[in-house]
């Protein structure tokens, strides 16, 4: 089946950096027949508002998400529950969402994948009911997303994270995270919760995961120290973060984050509020458009239990 009608929600922020890739990928839908709208966002929340509209308005046979992840987290929100499906064009820093599906930043590519790519199903989480695709992130990569000068993230890209992230490493990285794990109290100095396989871009989490099965996985690093968290971080460069003693793995169906009150949180690459907050498995599946070589690749099944620290706890995705 051939996509006609296409509505293209553009982050113009993300979209000033990527103009050239975002006019190719039109231009070429353009040239094989397709009616492209394309609306920009005015405002964070935004895009939610403009894709629910889009969707009630029966038209689109796809509703694209031009910019980052934070941007496709908002028109995914708009999407729930309406039928239409997700597409996306990664505009944005780390395009974690498009590495995930294996989607390259070619316009070729994303114009074949939006005309006639399969639409699969694919799992979600909430954060205080709101849905998120990717992760959340508490503590450390909260402050540091918080932290971002938006004019530096313009201008330097993922540079302005690693400024931000050396800032707050110098400070001193380690909090004391409270949470309640289905019904288990836990404590930690960082607390990432996710819903894929990747993190911060190409770098592989959680290798086990997979995005259209549901289930979350909960990662508590307890080494709140510099040193602890560099190595946390060269571990998850090399794909090795499961093998640490420091780092505790846990499925997880439902988080209740409680302290420290205030900190730092950020849900799919955007800064998202503040403690305290839960954390659930989503109970709706999204449609979402990937390119046709990701749907015929065969699946890697569920995943494997893995270590979490305790003799009786399988870390398998439930």
């Amino acid at each position: 089946m051939l996509r006609r009608f296409i509505h293209i929600i553009v982050n113009p922020a993300a979209g000033n950096r990527n103009r050239a890739l975002l006019d190719r990928v039109v231009a070429r839908l353009r040239a094989h027949g397709a009616d492209v709208a394309i609306e920009e966002t005015q405002a964070p929340g935004h895009a939610t508002e403009l894709a629910r509209a889009a969707a009630q308005a029966g038209r689109a046979d796809v509703i694209v998400a031009a910019g980052g992840d934070g941007t496709i987290n908002e028109v995914a929100r708009g999407l729930m529950g309406q039928g239409v499906p997700l597409g996306i064009l990664p505009l944005g820093t780390a395009n974690v969402l498009a590495i995930e599906i294996g989607l390259r930043p070619q316009a070729d590519e994303i114009a074949a994948m939006l005309r006639s790519g399969p639409a699969e199903l694919i799992g979600t989480g909430l954060v205080d009911g709101a849905v998120f695709l990717l992760m959340v992130g508490i503590g450390y990569d909260g402050v540091v997303v918080h932290g971002i000068d938006p004019r530096l993230k313009r201008l330097w890209g993922k540079g302005a994270f690693i400024w931000s992230g050396l800032k707050e490493w110098l400070r001193g990285p380690g909090r004391d995270i409270r949470l309640v794990v289905d019904g288990r109290e836990k404590r930690a100095a960082w607390a990432i919760v996710t819903n894929a396989r990747h993190y911060a871009g190409p770098f592989v989490l959680a290798p086990q995961s997979d995005i259209t099965l549901p289930g979350l996985t909960l990662f508590l690093l307890h080494d709140g120290s510099r040193f602890g968290l560099a190595r946390f971080l060269a571990a998850l460069a090399l794909g090795r973060v499961a093998r640490l003693r420091s780092v505790e793995i846990l499925p997880a169906r439902h988080i209740d984050v409680t302290a420290p009150a205030g900190l730092a949180v950020e849900v799919d690459g955007d800064a998202r509020g503040h403690l305290p907050l839960t954390i659930e498995q989503g109970t709706q599946f999204l449609r979402l458009v990937v390119p046709g070589q990701a749907a015929s690749a065969p699946k890697r099944g569920r995943p494997k239990p893995l270590r979490d620290g305790s003799a009786a706890a399988a870390a398998q995705r439930p």
